[in-house]
């Protein structure tokens, strides 16, 4: 048996993903750790969401829509419950 033949195929989906993680974030955006967080509490850049246990995440939209205005991105305020 060769080694080759016994590796998984690599996924070639055309789908996007639904989150995405920090490390995703400051690589599509080019903006470092420092920054995101930064924007964040400005309110120039989309929050993560939890998703479970310590880890969180960037919905795919939000942050669509930041990438589509940098500049033009407020978050909108959230009235706390």
């Amino acid at each position: 048996m060769r080694f080759h033949q016994a590796l998984p195929k690599p996924n070639f989906s055309k789908a996007s993903p639904a989150f995405y993680r920090l490390h995703d974030v400051m690589r599509i955006t080019t903006l470092s750790r420092s920054t995101v967080y930064r924007r964040i509490a400005e309110g120039r850049f989309p929050s993560p969401v939890h998703l479970a246990g310590r880890a969180s995440a960037w919905p795919s939209a939000e942050l669509q829509a930041w990438i589509d205005d940098p500049e033009g991105y407020r978050r909108i305020a959230t009235p706390l419950s």
